[in-house]
């Protein structure tokens, strides 16, 4: 079977609110021109949460809503006779046991199933106990998967047998983001954080490695912009404040759309010392505005950010590292400048929404001839 307009695919996955990588990827794939060109798309919307500090706290609402998407699953599948069954399963913790719920229903059904894993923790979680490697196996058969990256593979060996697709996140590309040039030499140097307030984000690595540059006698600013999610605002500033960094760092909470352009905008450089992450978005939108990336060496992200030509990546960070990877940035405007351009070229290149819809549309039609 080959992909047209009559081809029907069932899509189950969360979509915003909230805001983040997987509801923002999900809302762009629903929407993208050239997929409703080719199939229609039955949606159920798996929204458990509205707002990032809900995630991976346990309801009674949570499982009311659970029991409810899965009638609403059911009816879809009878009704509307899905060809495929598009699934952006949450890859660990309770939402997976919750999932499973789903694929029993698409089992019985019958259906085949493409799952979109947008993060990491199969691997660790089949390594728990047999019976859950059992049951993520039993998931995974008869299926077919999407990765992010080919880095991410190892994350499903063991526990699926076929060989994934693999299909790198992109983003649309916004009119404001322009090429840099050089600022007053008097200027203070932005460094800008975005993502998640949350411990394995390294937020708080961000903030010890400040400290060390402060006290180094480094000239900086930095933005900490993101929203609560197992760290408050009022714990982050009381941080700041023991660090002694209120001059130098300013915690603003989450902004979107202009707001969020604009800190890329007034940035100099962007860091994302994440200890957990697949794919981040944060790192494409800072690519998009020329600006050098400092990372950790996690997940994806070496695909995203070329270590030494558009930015520095960290192998097991930490404070020390984060700092010298920092300072060589703050005191050398023309390599900040050089990377900045050279990562904006690499996300022109491989990384925009068109480049996203046309690899997912070429794996659905590959999909569906095998059917």
């Amino acid at each position: 079977m080959s992909g047209s307009r009559e081809t029907r695919i069932l899509f189950l996955g969360q979509l915003p609110p909230p805001v983040h990588g997987v509801t923002m990827m999900n809302d762009y794939l629903v929407n993208s021109k050239i997929l409703q060109a080719n199939f229609h798309f039955d949606i159920v919307s798996l929204r458990f949460i509205t707002s990032i500090n809900e995630i991976s706290k346990y309801s009674i609402r949570k499982v009311i809503k659970a029991i409810r998407y899965g009638c609403e699953v059911t009816k879809k599948l009878l009704r509307n006779k899905p060809d495929l069954v598009y699934f952006t399963i949450s890859p660990k913790g309770y939402a997976f046991f919750r999932d499973s719920l789903y694929v029993l229903i698409l089992k019985v059904s019958r259906k085949k199933v493409v799952f979109h894993l947008h993060g990491q923790g199969i691997r660790e979680s089949s390594r728990s106990n047999f019976i859950i490697k059992a049951l993520i196996a039993w998931i995974f058969r008869n299926s077919y998967v999407i990765c992010l990256s080919e880095r991410l593979i190892p994350d499903i060996e063991g526990v699926y047998r076929s060989t994934p697709y693999v299909v790198q996140n992109g983003i649309k590309v916004q009119s404001n983001s322009y090429e840099r040039k050089s600022r007053d030499k008097t200027s203070v140097p932005n460094i800008l954080y975005l993502s998640n307030y949350a411990r394995d984000k390294g937020v708080l690595i961000l903030i010890d490695a400040l400290k060390i540059l402060k006290d180094r006698g480094v000239p900086f600013h930095a933005r900490l912009v993101g929203a609560p999610a197992n760290l408050t605002v009022e714990f982050l500033m009381e941080v700041i404040r023991k660090q002694h960094l209120e001059e130098f760092v300013e915690i603003t909470g989450p902004l979107y759309d202009e707001a969020k352009g604009a800190e890329f905008s007034k940035a100099d450089l962007f860091v994302f010392p994440s200890l957990n992450d697949a794919f981040p978005l944060a790192i494409l939108e800072a690519m998009q505005y020329s600006l050098p990336v400092v990372a950790s060496f996690e997940g994806g992200i070496p695909d995203m950010v070329v270590d030494k030509e558009t930015g520095f990546l960290i192998k097991d960070i930490d404070a020390n590292k984060l700092s010298d990877k920092l300072y060589v940035l703050l005191k050398n405007e023309d390599l900040r400048l050089e990377m900045g351009r050279k990562g904006h070229n690499r996300f022109m290149g491989n990384f925009t929404i068109d480049h996203f819809e046309k690899n997912m549309l070429t794996t659905f039609q590959d999909i569906l001839r095998q059917l």
